[in-house]
């Protein structure tokens, strides 16, 4: 999910765009995830809108290319924004210790729901304990599966090659 949506859409946004550095760049939207491996500290470290800018800095310093910094900057936001969507994210940490969320959909009436809400961030690792994020969430595993079959049917001929050998 996170690495498929924000490339898509920055291929039908920008069809110009050199789809190499899309391609590669992409796998910056799995960064922010990382924190994960770190106790106690998915949806803190790595899920706020500093992590980003300093992160695309970073990469435009070695780069020295603003499509890059520009590039990178809306995959790693990207990730934030899909998260705020299934979970609290720790949106402004460390300055601001709450976790924000965004909740939208369409009641049983089809009215539209649009909700933001906060909540404290107390001490991470109890945070982490009451309201769990997971790191894949049902979504993101059928998109992973469709994309799976996508995949297999498209090189249908080469994989069986290989496993005819």
């Amino acid at each position: 999910m996170h690495f498929l949506l924000p490339l898509l859409i920055l291929l039908v946004a920008f069809p110009k765009i050199d789809r190499r550095i899309a391609f590669s760049l992409a796998f910056l939207a799995f960064i922010p995830d990382f924190d994960f491996f770190i106790n106690f500290t998915h949806r803190f470290l790595f899920h706020n809108v500093f992590f980003p800018v300093i992160l695309s800095s970073v990469i435009y310093l070695f780069t020295r290319n603003i499509q890059i910094f520009w590039i990178s900057l809306y995959y790693l936001i990207s990730h934030i924004i899909l998260d705020l969507t299934v979970g609290a994210v720790a949106l402004f940490w460390p300055l601001y210790e709450r976790m924000f969320e965004i909740i939208i959909y369409f009641d049983s009436r089809l009215n539209f729901v649009f909700k933001i809400n906060t909540y404290p961030l107390g001490v991470v690792e109890e945070q982490m304990t009451s309201r769990p994020s997971y790191f894949f969430t049902q979504e993101g595993i059928i998109v992973i599966m469709l994309f799976l079959i996508m995949l297999v049917i498209a090189y249908k001929k080469e994989i069986k090659r290989f496993f005819k050998r």
